[in-house]
């Protein structure tokens, strides 16, 4: 019996040999037919890519055209904008500074005047104040000379005096 399980499992061993072989030819089947499918995908890919990178040149491309297209609009704009300030700000300032000039020409007018009023009045009080010390010094002159003639008549009379004493004592000794 040992012979006949022996032939049996023998037959067994290659009937499973014989199996696995044909597995692996059908395992090296597929291997191949996926082989061909990665290497289609791959060059799918690869073509897809080239396309994709051709599409996102253009797109770049393009991106770039409209970047300078915008950034020559907004320069333009800006350009614009900035003109117009200038000559907003020429406007104003123009007009300020003839507010300034009209502002500075009422004021020296003012201020002439009142310095003309003012000349006026100090004219007329130093006028007046050298009437008034005149007049004091007149009256000063006045007083001095009275005083003068006063003391001249009193020291001539003053001398006539005594001389007429002397006169009257001497005469009066000699009676």
């Amino acid at each position: 019996m040992s012979a006949v399980v022996a032939a049996e499992n023998r037959m067994v061993v290659e009937d499973r040999i014989a199996r696995l072989e044909a597995d692996v030819d059908e395992i090296k089947v597929d291997v191949k037919a996926l082989n061909a499918r990665l290497n289609e995908s791959i060059l799918a890919n690869a073509r897809e890519s080239g396309s994709l990178r051709t599409e996102m040149e253009k797109g770049f491309g393009s991106l770039r055209v409209e970047m300078k297209e915008e950034s020559a609009f907004l320069r333009t704009e800006m350009e614009r904008g900035f003109g117009s300030l200038r000559a907003e700000m020429k406007e104003e300032s123009a007009s300020f500074r003839t507010e300034m000039e009209k502002s500075f020409g009422s004021l020296r007018a003012e201020m002439k005047e009142e310095s003309g009023s003012l000349r006026t009045e100090t004219e007329k009080s130093i006028g007046s104040l050298r009437a008034d010390m005149e007049q004091g010094f007149g009256s000063l002159r006045t007083s001095i000379e009275s005083a003068k003639l006063w003391m001249l008549v009193t020291g001539v009379g003053s001398v006539i005096l005594m001389t007429f004493v002397t006169i009257l004592g001497r005469v009066l000794k000699l009676f």
